[in-house]
């Protein structure tokens, strides 16, 4: 399906951060659903701990798991200069056990578009179910599968970002939608303009897999969850046909 590491993407931590700093749309819904719930909070693919150490911080107990030991790293340092504890598991959102279960379980910035399949999309489910409890709830995000979506380039004119070292990156993107597999196929240049003059480039792929709204109903339905809420943004509105997003809160089925 694909022949390349789908994850090289997060293997630069500090790159990550200067791409991700400053978003923050998704925090008041998911505050708001904690806030609900109660702690303990179970955060999944939580990168550098951009939510995690933020509800950490409100008084929450956060558990952090994350595949890329990169991302988990640079979460411990960042936890430790700003004097938050918490709890922190490199694992594959697919296999993990905890032992444990939490109120409210969370999975932010699309990361449910890296399960390329039925199957990992059915053994995420099987986890969250495994360590949610009965009355908990699970709130996920991923892109709507609209015409602008699929079609449309992301950042046609590049995105730049300032470096810690006085020079900038430019990051430039190719896409190409296989509707048989419903992944997104995207081909990322890295510029980094460094000082002095000197350039150095990096070329990352990246595979995002679509489900659309129908599909995932049934996959929710047929893997034991009842959608409590669906959302088309973070801002509440509802899941139209010109919506960015799916946003779904959902429950054990009883």
């Amino acid at each position: 399906m694909i022949d390349h590491n789908n994850l090289e993407d997060f293997r630069d931590a500090q790159i990550y951060d200067l791409q991700d700093e400053g978003y923050y749309d998704d925090y008041p819904l998911t505050e708001q659903w904690a806030r609900a719930t109660g702690g303990p909070l179970l955060d999944l693919a939580c990168g550098t701990g951009r939510m995690a150490l933020r509800m950490a911080a409100l008084g929450y107990q956060v558990t952090g798991v994350d595949i890329t030991p990169e991302m988990i790293a640079r979460a411990r340092q960042k936890a430790e200069q700003q004097a938050i504890s918490l709890n922190w598991v490199v694992a594959d959102a697919r296999t993990f056990h905890l032992q444990k279960q939490f109120p409210f379980i969370y999975m932010l910035e699309n990361a449910w578009q890296f399960f390329l399949t039925r199957v990992d999309q059915e053994t995420l489910l099987a986890r969250v179910r495994e360590h949610l409890l009965p009355e908990g709830c699970f709130l996920f995000e991923t892109r709507n599968p609209s015409p602008r979506n699929l079609l449309d380039v992301r950042h046609p004119g590049g995105d730049t970002y300032a470096t810690p070292d006085g020079g900038h990156l430019v990051v430039t993107e190719q896409q190409y939608y296989d509707p048989m597999t419903q992944i997104q196929h995207y081909t990322r240049l890295l510029t980094f303009h460094l000082p002095g003059g000197k350039q150095d480039e990096k070329m990352l792929r990246v595979a995002l897999r679509y489900v659309f709204p129908q599909e995932m109903e049934a996959l929710l339905f047929y893997n034991g969850f009842q959608i409590r809420a669906c959302y088309g943004s973070w801002l509440q509105d509802p899941l139209t046909a010109t919506s960015r997003s799916m946003i779904y809160v959902c429950q054990r089925c009883i």
